[in-house]
């Protein structure tokens, strides 16, 4: 999910310049913790031992912080500020950390950095994970501060031999010296080094290793036992698996209104099940809190509360999608500023499309998606008198820190925030809204107090990718190419509802909506994108890979469109718009070969293809089906492609392009909320189902490397798929598919 706008902002206002020694390497023994990075551990933190680190070793050895500590082993521990997704991002830090501290990757231990404002992403300036940037992230911030201490430990060990730091190499956790004559290596372990290196200098500018040299990152690895071992037999922790001492459970019950209110309500049924301990009035909610789960959740049940309406209580999709295609049609909608991108051009567009010699235009609708994460949303909180608790599945952290303070009337540097591993996050997890309901709730409770939203609660209640309405107007010349293009958008604004500290809107244009229309290498002409905002009360937040979601499916099927109008294949077409860019020509070629695009079919079979272009990466796919009856089809065969420039993992790569490209097939195949008198008509997975084993089709994908720095990989699979599947149905059928899912189109996997 690439949520910047198209100029990526500067790092946090306190973050030191990369020249200075003292800023960016601060080298100070502060509590028996040897600090390198951007501060000094807070004491407690920096004398908390790993695990594995023995118990009786006293004095304890020094570690290196504010990212790295050493245990007495020579193991290290690096924090993060990156969220445990589920995608192995934690293993590429591992990886980043063993490359240039040159220890084996199995010594590194990754947990997560205390939540304060000098450990913000430097990308994202706040601390989240999203965008896309968990590696590359993480790569620009631990590989110098790794390469830093690497220095000084070879130096440390230089000094005790009385050689030259250059004569002596880093290697398995240890400093070696072997001398060209044969004679006996010298060698010392990190742990033996520590309290030298700590006397010395940091260079001004450390420097990370190259990717050329590179013996652990860029090479496949499984992934650790240490890491796949406690997921498997329940050992690791997941917010939903927080206990505290006395903690009770809470379940809550949400007005069936966006914006509804409270009349009143009798506590008594819910009070009489067994178990139940209370019933906490929230803001546009109750929660019965209990024992347990399931006796929390039955109070839910046993209530009959008057709720009075939202204002959008009326809301329907129908009216909901008359509202957006009249939008469209009256093509008066806000212009992108400039200020987003130089391609804007209202009068040039407009002359383009007046002498066009073709005009292609489509118009395109995509519904509201929901999240969908696999582990329930839920937050645990402590709440005392000056301070408060929170274990929360998040990416955003430092939001969670925030929100909660707000809501508790606290300086946020009283909130302590524990971040947990996420079964799923998907954007989903960027909101902030259990959290504060649960501390909301602990605080009324008087104990610590586990919130669990339940699958209905979330899906009815919860955030939802926007839907959104596009007519595109192509104006082509008599070669075929694009000369001109008008797109006009109709929908909500993720950022008017996102409780995300983010970039705000630019002169009330909402940033997100020019993503995947803008900063493409294709030769596409200047443009004149316009948005109306039309809401009808669901809040809307980002969902995996944000507007390059629906915009990959807009522009892509347009293309294919234009293909067809020129006669010509449509990777050839492609190509032609990429001319000149050799590593995008690379990639289309490589994909084509890798799916045999150009090889036969049988017959009823047909293919189609779709790139798309994010974070510094580029990713495709080329989808074959069967026709197997009229509207009914088959995917046969899924080929997807990446590359993200530099790959750290391609194992790792490889299964993130994977997950990402199913996520976004089963939107595309059955994702949809749609709304009734104001209320969500779906409420779990039988209503609004998600890809199943038995429907999954053979998928093969291919990680390349064709550029000289790192891109991102979590977001890349979703956007292009859902065009390839349309485009391969535009090849079946000479209809083009303009809505989702593919039911709306008329078309219906065959099972």
């Amino acid at each position: 999910m690439k949520a910047l706008p198209p100029t990526t902002p500067a790092g946090p206002a306190d973050a030191p310049a990369s020249g200075s020694r003292r800023g960016f390497l601060v080298s100070t023994l502060a509590g028996g913790a040897w600090v390198i990075g951007t501060g000094a551990l807070p004491l407690a933190h920096a004398q908390t031992a790993p695990v594995g680190a023995p118990t009786n070793v006293t004095p304890r050895p020094p570690g290196f912080g504010a990212w790295l500590k050493f245990d007495p082993s020579g193991r290290v521990t690096a924090l993060t500020n990156i969220a445990h997704l589920g995608q192995g991002t934690h293993r590429a830090i591992a990886r980043v950390v063993a490359e240039e501290l040159a220890v084996p990757p199995d010594w590194v231990r990754i947990e997560p950095a205390p939540v304060e404002p000098r450990f913000a992403n430097r990308t994202l300036e706040v601390y989240a994970t999203f965008g896309s940037v968990g590696f590359t992230s993480s790569h620009a911030t631990l590989a110098p501060v790794c390469a830093a201490a690497r220095d000084l430990l070879v130096r440390a060990a230089a000094a005790r031999w009385g050689l030259a730091p250059q004569l002596c190499t880093a290697r398995d956790g240890r400093v070696e010296h072997r001398p060209a004559d044969g004679t006996p290596v010298r060698s010392a372990g990190y742990a033996e080094l520590l309290q030298a290196a700590a006397a010395l200098t940091p260079t001004d500018t450390p420097q990370p290793k190259a990717a050329r040299d590179w013996t652990v990152l860029g090479h496949p690895a499984p992934a650790p036992a240490a890491e796949v071992g406690p997921k498997l037999d329940g050992r690791a922790v997941y917010g939903i698996d927080v206990q505290r001492p006395g903690q009770w459970v809470a379940a809550v019950l949400h007005a069936p209104t966006f914006g509804g209110l409270l009349e009143s309500v009798d506590s008594a049924p819910a009070l009489a099940i067994r178990g139940v301990r209370q019933v906490v009035t929230l803001p546009g909610g109750l929660a019965v809190v209990a024992d347990g789960w399931w006796a929390a959740h039955k109070g839910t049940l046993a209530l009959r509360p008057r709720w009075r309406d939202g204002p959008k209580a009326s809301a329907g999709t129908y009216g909901h999608r008359r509202l957006l295609w009249l939008a469209v049609g009256d093509a008066v909608g806000r212009p992108m500023p400039a200020a987003l991108s130089r391609r804007q051009d209202p009068e040039a567009t407009a002359r383009a499309l007046a002498d066009a010699a073709h005009v292609v235009e489509l118009g395109f609708e995509v519904p509201f998606l929901a999240h969908e994460t696999l582990e329930p949303m839920n937050a645990t909180a402590e709440v005392r008198d000056r301070s408060a608790e929170v274990w929360v599945s998040t990416q955003s952290p430092g939001d969670v820190q925030r929100a909660v303070a707000d809501a508790l009337g606290l300086d946020p540097d009283a909130v302590t925030v524990h971040p947990q591993h996420c079964g799923g996050g998907f954007g989903r997890r960027l909101e902030p809204d259990v959290a504060v309901q649960a501390a909301l709730i602990a605080r009324a409770a008087g104990r610590p107090v586990k919130t669990i939203w339940s699958r209905e609660a979330d899906t009815r209640s919860g955030f939802c990718r926007p839907a959104m309405v596009a007519r595109v107007r192509m104006a082509l010349g008599a070669d075929h190419r694009p000369t001109g293009l008008r797109v006009d958008m109709a929908g909500p604004s993720v950022l008017e509802h996102s409780g995300l500290t983010n970039t705000p809107a630019v002169d009330g244009f909402d940033w997100t909506l020019t993503m995947g229309w803008v900063n493409r290498r294709y030769a596409l002409p200047r443009l004149d994108l316009r948005w109306t905002r039309v809401d009808v009360g669901l809040p809307c937040g980002y969902w995996r890979s944000v507007g390059h979601s629906q915009n990959c499916f807009f522009l892509e099927c347009t293309l294919d469109h234009a293909a067809r109008h020129a006669g010509l294949d449509p990777l050839d077409y492609r190509r032609r718009l990429l001319t000149g860019n050799a590593r995008a020509l690379a990639f289309i070629d490589a994909l084509a070969a890798r799916s045999d695009w150009a090889g036969p079919l049988p017959a009823g079979h047909f293919r189609g293809a779709a790139l798309s272009e994010a974070n510094g990466t580029l990713s495709g796919h080329v989808c074959e089906v069967q026709v197997t009856a009229p509207g009914r089809f088959r995917i046969v065969r899924l080929t997807a492609a990446i590359d993200p420039g530099v790959v750290a993992d391609p194992a790792q790569v490889e299964a993130q392009m994977a997950g990402g490209t199913l996520f976004g097939l089963s939107a595309a195949l059955f994702g949809e909320i749609t709304m009734t008198n104001g209320r969500i008509d779906q409420g779990n997975f039988d209503d609004h189902p998600v890809l199943r084993l038995g429907q999954t089709p053979p998928l093969d994908v291919l990680v390349l490397a064709g550029g000289d720095a790192p891109g991102g990989v979590g977001e890349e699979g979703p956007p292009s798929i859902a065009p390839a599947l349309a485009n391969a149905l535009l090849a079946a059928s000479g209809k083009q598919v303009v809505q989702l899912p593919l039911h709306r189109s008329g078309w219906r996997l065959e099972t």
